[in-house]
């Protein structure tokens, strides 16, 4: 497993394929997904709440062997490298 980048488009149709309460977040900063030789595993979008500050917007895997771990560090450590000091929770 492996993360990878995502467009906006991809993550969207991966997660309203699979996920049921998903809804489109008011903004998205960017899409990260989990992958392997398979094909997709997971995505996650990652955006700003109404304050500021960042969230993960939505986040969705399929059972794969510790997807939601693999794909929260990555999420924490791309928001980490754009500048954000803390993840809020929704």
């Amino acid at each position: 497993m492996e993360n990878i980048s995502l467009s906006l488009k991809d993550a969207e149709a991966f997660l309203k394929a699979h996920g049921r309460h998903y809804h489109v977040p008011s903004e998205v900063i960017c899409a990260i997904g989990l992958a392997d030789a398979t094909g997709l595993h997971g995505a996650a979008l990652l955006g700003r709440n109404e304050a500021g500050e960042a969230v993960i917007a939505h986040i969705y895997v399929d059972g794969s062997f510790q997807g939601y771990s693999i794909l929260y560090g990555c999420c924490l450590r791309a928001l980490m490298a754009l500048g954000y000091k803390k993840l809020a929770l929704k």
